[in-house]
């Protein structure tokens, strides 16, 4: 009896140790994925940042042809260079930029290249670019001017693109960059991207009121000082320009007389402005800008005060304020400019004259 029992308990432990033997031998089938051909890589966008080019609207070309130099680039487009210029565009205003679209699957097998805006929110094409037929570079020639580092060009697998955004109504802080897309619709963007203000806001304030208070007859007065200030955004540049209305009249006496016309007239005033280091003292009319320069009027006395011209409404009949400098007049955004204004009462001259103003604009740069 003990040995069949025996025989039985091992029996029991075979059966036991049976189901993990079966489970060690689950099968699992598993398929691969494999491509066998040519894979479709996207076209590659290198920008020549060298030659971006810009030129200005309607209103902005005075100041760009004052104060710039018009030259030709190497793709043989003309172009402005304003050296005090910042990096603000106004409608109307283009800037061009130079790419070579490279495509290893050949140079037309790229279908369409694009210049994109990119407010950090959404991203917006704002225009196309044109292939350029002839660059100024042979095949094999090596160019390092290209943000892809050291290229050699290709005729077979690269073109030469001009991308010129022209300037709409947009506002802000926003980036530029080119896209390019093949025919199988893979695209890559340009690394280099021009990060463009676009129509920054222009502001000019005065400080304080121009106030000669009581004064006498036949007497010359100086006033108390106000300030132009810019203060617009972006850094934009105001070349700065001032006159005087024909009179000044008393409001509550229509008729009353000084000198011999009906109010203070617009030669009885003149300016001395200061800006830092530099002052209206030796205006000399030599840097006239857009202002007043056919009679040589906005020359300072020898009192080193320059007088007003009369005001038309047109910026070519105002003068610039500091004109023996170039750059003179010029206020940077949150600069600042003290003036002070004398005045030589006539005789006969009794009443309150009030009515006139004098008028500051700017331009611009």
């Amino acid at each position: 009896m003990k040995k069949i029992l025996s025989l039985l308990m091992m029996a029991l432990m075979v059966l036991s140790v049976t189901p993990m033997i079966v489970g060690e031998e689950g099968i699992v089938d598993g398929g691969i994925e494999l491509d066998v051909g040519e894979v479709n890589e996207p076209p590659e966008v290198c920008t020549d940042s060298t030659q971006r080019s810009w030129n200005p609207n309607d209103q902005t070309y005075y100041t760009a042809e004052l104060y710039g130099t018009n030259d030709t680039n190497d793709y043989g487009d003309d172009y402005y260079d304003v050296s005090v210029r910042g990096n603000y565009v106004f409608t109307g205003e283009t800037v061009t930029y130079y790419v070579i679209v490279e495509d290893e699957n050949g140079e037309d097998d790229t279908d369409e290249v694009i210049l994109q805006k990119d407010d950090s929110i959404t991203v917006t094409g704002v225009g196309s670019c044109s292939e350029i037929e002839n660059p100024p570079w042979a095949n094999g020639d090596t160019l390092d001017q290209f943000d892809c580092g050291t290229i050699v060009y290709d005729d077979d697998t690269m073109n030469a693109y001009r991308c010129v955004l022209v300037v709409q109504d947009w506002t802000g802080v926003q980036d530029i960059n080119v896209k390019a897309t093949d025919d199988d619709g893979a695209s890559d963007t340009s690394t280099w991207s021009d990060r463009l203000t676009f129509n920054p806001p222009l502001s000019v304030t005065l400080t304080n009121s121009i106030d000669f208070g009581n004064v006498e007859e036949d007497s010359t007065v100086t006033s108390s000082a106000v300030y132009l200030n810019n203060v617009g955004s972006d850094g934009v540049v105001m070349d700065m320009y001032i006159a005087s209305d024909d009179y000044f009249t008393d409001p509550l006496n229509p008729t009353a007389i000084c000198g011999i016309g009906n109010g203070i007239p617009y030669y009885a005033f003149s300016y001395y402005a200061t800006k830092g280091s530099v002052d209206s003292g030796d205006n000399d009319n030599v840097f006239p800008g857009l202002g007043e320069s056919r009679w040589n009027r906005c020359e300072a006395d020898d009192d080193e005060y320059t007088p007003l011209p009369s005001h038309s409404g047109e910026i070519d009949d105002m003068c610039r304020i500091v004109n023996h400098l170039e750059e003179g007049s010029f206020l940077t955004q949150g600069q600042s400019m003290s003036l002070t204004f004398q005045l030589d009462v006539p005789e006969p001259c009794e009443g309150s004259f009030t009515n006139g103003k004098f008028h500051f604009a700017g331009r611009v740069v």
